[in-house]
């Protein structure tokens, strides 16, 4: 237990420190290294922890909207689609995510529900007025998605989970930030900024000292999903996917990020690419399983499929 805990305290420090003066890199080489291997992970989990407890028209229907998101981005790399135009086109398959999740809460709780309103209106207003800044800003977003997973899990029942979420993923992220508004970049070359900072924002003050404290999120996103997600996906569950047993799981994963990682050394960008056709899944279905996933909080498992399928 306090070896856990010390290691813990160890890739905080390190990642905050690394953020804090070496952001571009600590975003490129944590995505090369641990980028694939967190998405396989999060997916084995939301599987194994999901699978059951959905309604069974609701499975097949977010299913077809993700591989359609993925589908499109797949078309955008070799040019089939016009680049912009898949890009609003995912954010509208993200909408129907959102809306769709937003109805089956109706069904049971039209107070929930209107959380999903909002989101779902507030996308809305993003594709119409602005969908390249959007999909940065869901980018950032998407790095708070484990303590609602977190949530969903344990409940509200934890204080010491919750203040470490809030510590974690709020306080040291906005440390970082108002710190880098008083020091100059230590780093120049400014290749990945885009990676979470819109075009339009790219010559704001904020750029920098926001992309270090995203840097440090990514970070905490993947040393959660990676430590906390692989421990709790049981070795035999009902899924969706046949999945391997956890020898023959994670060998394979290593190989898989292995030659990630050498893709990435390659080129950068392309593999980033085809990366984002596999990390689109995750980050789109992730939406309406935390919208879900409102009404499931302190539920036990046995009721949530009743609770999540629709009425009649």
């Amino acid at each position: 237990m306090m070896i856990s805990i010390i290691l813990s305290m160890a890739i905080v420090l390190i990642s905050g420190l690394s953020a804090i003066f070496f952001p571009l890199t600590t975003y490129a080489v944590t995505l090369a290294t641990f980028g694939i291997a967190h998405v396989v992970i999060e997916l084995r989990y939301i599987d194994s922890r999901f699978h059951q407890r959905l309604g069974g028209s609701i499975e097949p229907r977010l299913l077809w909207l993700v591989l359609s998101i993925a589908i499109l981005r797949w078309c955008g790399i070799f040019g089939w689609i016009d680049g912009g135009l898949a890009q609003i086109l995912e954010l509208c398959c993200g909408l129907g995510l959102v809306l769709f999740a937003t109805w089956h809460l109706y069904q049971n709780s039209w107070q929930k529900s209107s959380i999903g309103i909002v989101l779902g209106g507030i996308l809305a207003m993003g594709i119409i007025r602005d969908p390249i800044a959007t999909s940065v800003i869901f980018a950032i977003l998407h790095n708070f998605t484990p303590v609602g997973f977190i949530l969903e899990r344990q409940g509200l029942k934890s204080k010491s989970m919750l203040w470490i979420c809030l510590a974690i993923f709020g306080l040291l992220p906005l440390l970082i930030l108002v710190y880098q508004f008083s020091h100059l970049p230590t780093e120049t070359n400014l290749t990945y900024l885009g990676a979470f900072i819109a075009p339009a924002w790219q010559q704001l003050p904020i750029a920098y000292p926001l992309f270090s404290a995203v840097a440090f999120l990514q970070c905490m996103h993947y040393a959660v999903i990676i430590g906390l997600f692989s421990q709790w996906t049981p070795k035999r569950s009902s899924t969706l996917m046949p999945w391997f047993l956890n020898t023959y799981f994670y060998l394979l994963l290593a190989g898989i990020s292995i030659c990630f990682w050498i893709f990435f050394q390659h080129s950068f960008v392309l593999t980033r690419a085809f990366y984002g056709v596999v990390a689109s899944i995750h980050a789109w279905i992730e939406i309406p399983l935390l919208l879900l996933s409102l009404q499931l909080i302190n539920q036990q498992p046995e009721s949530i499929g009743s609770k999540i399928s629709p009425k009649g």
